[in-house]
């Protein structure tokens, strides 16, 4: 299987770099309009109707046409899809970022180096910035392990997909993830219990009421207001996305040391279901769950670890022994008539395992020899328990 990940670069944008840029959000606006006023919806169709008057407007390689009506399709079916669920007004989309997308027909990646091929024989030279985790990709590429995919740029980064071959074999045993607020639960058939608690829900709160004190100085002093929010959304930002390489770091170690496959709920839309009142929705709506997802699906994937999503379902209400209604009992505990007892999230990774249809550790796992490993992952916090800066 070919797993891709994707690696951001940064670079200087000059003049010359910016009018491209400019010059392809014009591409895919006209490309928009064409597409709309004549109902097209194929991508043979928009490129061989779009390519007379696109080459009179700009003097660029034609690859530039056929990525600008990739986009702009693109952009059209979200945007209808989007007008059929009420969540976008009937207007017109209209790309307004500048970004654009350049398939391998157009650029030649040297490492730290790319050339853009603008117009025939003409090219355009990008140095790249970069650190020790860019550079063991391109130490992986230049050894031939590694192939790039179609690069995407805007003002200040170039992305570049690097694509692997993996063996997705079948694993000696599979492990079930359950993720929280502030904790992941984690547990195999062998059996292994692992628990990683984080710091996520404290970081989104410190930063929730430092942002709302910024909100209140936007009436006296916007400026200052302005300044001081695109600095700490930002911080925020990059803290949680430590916190979960982190964590996803963790637990891919863990399944790697046990040659585990993992299995996780799918979650998909989940929040359009998320109604508990106003500081809760705030609480839920922020809750990382398909970032860290997604960062562990990687992270198996790289290390040749499948992972499967299954539907959530009922996963902590049913006994995963008897499938019997489960009742609380103290604090995090669920017991069923058949004697089965345990942490509710525990319960909820072992009906994850029978759903996907992996053999159950022994019965009454509380009581059964399980190896349970817990890891802690938090911040430093200061004293007024916010996160200081760094």
């Amino acid at each position: 299987m070919e797993v891709i990940l994707s690696v951001p670069f940064s670079y200087d944008a000059g003049g010359e770099v910016r009018r491209l840029l400019e010059d392809f959000r014009d591409m895919v606006n006209f490309c928009i309009s064409f597409a709309l006023e004549r109902r097209i919806t194929s991508y043979a169709r928009l490129r061989k109707g779009v390519y007379g008057e696109w080459k009179k407007r700009w003097d660029y390689s034609t690859h530039f046409c056929h990525s600008a009506c990739k986009i702009a399709l693109a952009i059209l079916k979200s945007w209808r899809r989007r007008i059929r669920r009420g969540e976008a007004k009937s207007e017109k989309p209209v790309a307004r970022k500048l970004f654009m997308q350049l398939d391998p027909q157009l650029y030649r990646f040297y490492g730290g180096r790319i050339r853009i091929s603008v117009k025939p024989r003409k090219f355009l030279f990008i140095d790249l910035k970069y650190g020790e985790y860019q550079r063991r990709f391109i130490d992986a590429w230049r050894e031939g392990s590694l192939r790039t995919g179609e690069i995407t740029m805007n003002k200040t980064k170039i992305i570049v997909p690097f694509k692997k071959e993996v063996d997705l074999s079948n694993p000696r045993d599979w492990i079930a993830i359950d993720i929280n607020e502030s904790n992941i639960t984690a547990v195999s058939s062998n059996p292994h219990i692992l628990r990683v608690d984080n710091n996520l829900r404290t970081i989104h709160t410190a930063y929730f009421n430092i942002i709302r004190r910024i909100q209140r100085l936007k009436r006296h002093k916007p400026k200052t207001a302005q300044k001081l929010l695109k600095k700490y959304s930002g911080r925020r930002k990059r803290r949680v996305m430590d916190e979960c390489h982190k964590i996803s770091k963790k637990i891919v170690e863990f399944a790697k040391k046990h040659n585990m496959g993992i299995i996780m709920e799918d979650l998909k839309g989940v929040r359009k279901n998320i109604h508990y009142g106003r500081m809760l929705n705030r609480r839920l709506h922020s809750w990382n769950f398909r970032k860290l997802q997604s960062y562990i699906e990687y992270k198996a994937k790289l290390n040749s670890l499948p992972v499967e999503y299954v539907n959530p379902k009922n996963t902590s209400s049913l006994c995963p022994t008897c499938g019997g209604r489960l009742a609380p009992k103290g604090h995090r505990l669920l017991k069923c008539r058949c004697g089965y007892e345990d942490d509710r999230d525990v319960t909820a990774c072992l009906n994850l395992l029978r759903m996907r249809g992996a053999p159950l550790p022994p019965k009454a796992l509380n009581e059964a020899k399980a190896e349970r490993e817990r890891i802690v992952i938090k911040s430093q916090l200061s004293d007024n328990g916010y996160l200081p800066s760094r």
